[in-house]
């Protein structure tokens, strides 16, 4: 061990608080620097007196008996009824946050909740109701994971988790919805369309999914318009190597026809 001499090193068990070093160890950190692309700051350390509390529940004073990771346990019960009610719980917890529009500690719910519900698959006995129960809610905290992405502009994590609870819900409306929803600002109009569908194939009286399909189709319809109202341009310039750009101008609006005939001039005279 003589090559640690004179570095920062310390040998130790942790006892409690895995979920601190497995937050910063998630830290995203600057290539080729390892520095965390966020403050990581240590506001408070020292012995904890004999009895006294140790932070690791209700760590946000919400009321949330549960610590952040099961590890941090003092006793992990094995019946199943337990680590579902846990679950819940927790999950509620998260709903209230997102009504309140935190949505950063709805997150942080809703993921703590996940991880509740992974113990789960760890204990004795668990047979197919159960198992059907345990995706259910999996689903839904998959889907309010997607919610809150959402909210935050984390359109990649928010269809990630979108799919997550599809896959284990199949008729899960409100994730189709997310997953159309993350399509249509990720500006994948199409397959947008396709969720909403699914969407509306669940839950056919829908009003709000209603709404949604009928943008989606209604942004398709306008695309298509404005091919329909250049196509003669490209026609014109069939052949010419500088066509494709005429395609990244599509998108423009009406009172910009001008200078996109312009620019077809000038394409087409070189």
């Amino acid at each position: 061990m003589s090559r640690l001499n004179g570095k920062l090193v310390v040998f130790g068990k942790i006892i409690k608080g895995v979920g601190v070093l497995r937050s910063i160890d998630h830290v995203a950190t600057e290539d080729g620097t390892n520095c965390p692309t966020q403050e990581v700051v240590i506001v408070d350390c020292g012995e904890i007196p004999e009895g006294a509390d140790d932070g690791v529940c209700n760590f946000f004073k919400d009321g949330d008996p549960y610590p952040d990771w099961p590890a941090d346990l003092d006793k992990k019960p094995d019946e199943f009824s337990w680590w579902m009610e846990a679950v819940d719980s927790i999950k509620a917890f998260g709903n209230e946050q997102f009504k309140k529009q935190d949505y950063k500690i709805a997150l942080r719910k809703y993921c703590k909740a996940l991880r509740y519900s992974d113990v789960c698959w760890e204990l004795q006995g668990i047979d197919g109701g159960k198992c059907s129960a345990l995706r259910k809610i999996k689903s839904q905290i998959y889907t309010n994971c997607s919610a809150c992405n959402l909210k935050l502009g984390d359109l990649k994590g928010a269809l990630l988790e979108a799919d997550f609870a599809i896959r284990d819900g199949g008729d899960n409306v409100k994730a189709f919805l997310r997953q159309g929803q993350a399509y249509m600002r990720l500006k994948d109009i199409d397959t947008a369309v396709e969720s909403f569908k699914k969407a509306l194939n669940l839950e056919p009286n829908n009003g709000g999914i209603k709404k949604e399909f009928a943008a989606a189709r209604k942004k398709i319809a306008d695309r298509r318009d404005r091919e329909n109202r250049y196509s003669f341009l490209f026609n014109f310039c069939h052949g010419c190597e500088h066509a494709f750009r005429l395609q990244r101008l599509i998108g423009f609006s009406p009172p910009c026809r001008l200078r996109l005939q312009q620019k077809l001039a000038r394409f087409c005279s070189n």
